[in-house]
Formats: C-alpha cells, structure tokens, sequence
C-alpha cells in the first residue's frame, strides 16, 4: 500500500515551533554591545579620571573606528544601485555637508559649529538608542507604531533634557543659549525636562497596557529601554559639559560597532561579488583583521594629529575631526533609515534572524 506525500504530510507529527530565542546574537555579545555598554565603558571612564590620560586614546580609536565604519555600507553591491537611483542624496548629500561646513569654518561665523554638532549629536545618538529598542521590540512580535512612538519620544526627549543638565558649562553652546535672553538656557530645559517626564510617563502606561493586552515587554527590551533613557548619565555628575559628551559617546561607540559588526557578518557569509564587496567579507569574517584595519584607521588618524600638531596646526585637524562627524551623522540617517524599503530589506532580516516570533508568524 503506497501513501501520496500528502498523506504522509497528514499522519506525520507537525514539527515542534522552534524555542524562543530573545538574543539578537547571544547573552555575552547583547550585554556587552547593547543593554551593557554603559558599563563595559566605565572603567575606561575612571581611569581618565584617575589621571591615565593615555586612556584618552583608546576613546578617540573607538571613535574613529565608529566613524570609518559608517563607509563599509558603500562597499555592498546590492546598495549601488541605490545609491545612483538617489545619487542626490548619497553623494551630493554629504558634499553639501562639506561645503556648508567649510564656508561657515573659512567665513569665521562663529559658535554655529559646535552648536549644531551638540544637538545633531545628542540626537543622533538618541536614534541610535532608539534602534536598539526597536529591535527587541519587534522580536518580541510586537510591531505597533503607538509603541514606538512612545518609545522613541521618551528616549529622545530625556536625552536631550540630560544634556542640558549642566549646559552651562559649555563654552560654545552657553553663549548662543544665554544671547537669546539669560533666562532662555533655564527655560529650555524645564520644558524639556517636563517633556520627558510627560514621555516617560506615557511610555510606562503603554507598556502596561501592552502587558495587560497579552504582549508584556520582557526582561531584555525593559533593559534596553533603560539604558536608552540613561545613557546620557555623565551630564548629571560631570561638571564639564564637554568631558560627559566624550564620556557619554563611549558605549554609543561600542553598540555601533558591535550593531554594524553583526549585520555584515551575518550577511556576508562567502566571498562573492566585486573586491570591494570581498574584502568587506573577509574583513567581517575575521576577527583579528576586522581589529587590526579598525585599529589602523584609528592610528592614521591619531597620526595625522600628531603631524598637525607638530607644524602648529592642531585646531586644522579638528575641524577634519569634525567634518568627519557631520558627515556621519547625514550617512547614518540614511543607511538605518528603516521607513526605507530598501534598508528593510537589506538590512532587516539580519537583524530579525531567529526571532521569537517565528512560531506565531507561521
């Protein structure tokens, strides 16, 4: 007696959902990438502050190897098409940056710079934050713009508030603030921080009626909530603004790079396509060399201060120093911009993979 395939498919045992797997990548790498990072920093932190000032370095590698990392997008072939259809936005983009950035250095109009960079970096930084919780969010099958609304709202709007914290000692930012009435800087921040409670606020009663819905957050998001509401800590006891920006950049760093590491390692897993596209594989796939030309990046650029500085120009190689983040930050709003179908679909899935939805989606 002979069975069709349908009928085995009917008296077989349908497979057992796959276990829920809350880990973008594993408990080690999400806590010292993601919900920890602010933590792995920390004793970086106090070592700076104990007086080791050659730490200072391992911060500024960390940085240029985040800011380096944002041209690896360049490098995959799916992208080029992309890129050319909206060549506008990816390469005209950021020589308008350039342009705009140069002309406000070399016509000496002052404190608009550093200005700018303050507030484009606290949200810039804030988006990132965001990210991160979206990406629990929805592995936890919750796909709900009102939850990341109120999520998003909260995250940016206390980032911003913690910022302002002692805004007053920030020699470039004060003077603008203050040039508006003397009363402006205090009035900012009390609305700001009335804001962010109000969004805090908001954001607890959706996550309990989420709860109260059948789809409580769970144990990971919560933790990524709060490191996003909190990671601008360093402003509330660091009487430097500035020193709590580098201070508050650090585990931004680190998530970034981990968060860039992961998608192209689990994307490119053979070294096919073009040499750019191979090198990014091999690169990827190899921890040491991925080490090794980060830290090379970092050291040339460290180099390259310690070259201008030798010749008296020191402040020529902060404004590349500079430039070099305003460009990030336009490069970043597009290649993670998820409302983009391209990016959903490039970049998504590598992100998604293993998610604990897999049984409720079938």
């Amino acid at each position: 007696m002979s069975s069709s395939p349908e009928a085995l498919v009917q008296v077989l045992p349908r497979p057992e959902p796959r276990p829920p797997r809350p880990w973008v990548e594993s408990p080690a790498f999400d806590l010292s990438f993601f919900l920890l990072a602010p933590l792995v920093t920390l004793p970086l932190v106090f070592g700076i502050m104990a007086g080791v000032g050659r730490l200072t370095t391992i911060g500024f590698l960390l940085a240029f190897a985040h800011y380096l990392s944002t041209f690896a997008f360049f490098f995959w072939d799916d992208n080029r098409a992309e890129h050319r259809a909206r060549w506008v936005a990816f390469f005209a983009g950021p020589l308008i940056v350039v342009v705009v950035f140069w002309a406000l250095v070399v016509f000496e109009v002052p404190l608009v710079i550093p200005f700018v960079l303050f507030f484009w970096n606290a949200l810039h930084v804030s988006f990132q934050s965001c990210g991160i919780a979206s990406i629990y969010r929805h592995r936890s099958g919750v796909s709900d713009p009102a939850q990341k609304t109120l999520a998003n709202h909260a995250i940016i709007l206390a980032g911003l508030f913690l910022a302002m914290w002692n805004i007053e000692t920030h020699q470039q930012v004060w003077p603008i603030l203050t040039w508006v009435a003397p009363w402006f800087p205090a009035l900012v921040r009390g609305v700001l921080g009335a804001a962010a409670l109000f969004a805090i606020v908001r954001l607890a009663v959706g996550l309990v009626a989420r709860a109260q819905a059948g789809k409580p957050p769970d144990a990971l998001e919560i933790g990524v909530l709060v490191t996003g509401l909190t990671l601008f800590h360093p402003y509330l006891w660091m009487r430097d603004s500035e020193g709590a920006t580098f201070v508050m950049l650090l585990p931004h760093y680190v998530q970034y790079l981990g968060i860039v590491w992961l998608v192209h390692r689990r994307r490119f897993t053979a070294a096919t396509g073009s040499l750019a596209q191979r090198a990014l594989t091999r690169v990827s796939g190899n921890l040491v060399l991925l080490a090794a030309v980060l830290l090379s990046g970092g050291l040339a650029f460290l180099a390259g201060k310690v070259l201008f500085r030798s010749v008296g120009r020191v402040e020529q190689f902060e404004v590349l120093y500079l430039m070099l983040a305003f460009v990030h930050f336009y490069l970043d709003g597009l290649f993670w911009a998820f409302r983009d179908p391209h990016v959903r679909r490039t970049i998504g899935p590598h992100l998604m993979r293993g998610r604990r939805t897999s049984a409720a989606a079938a």
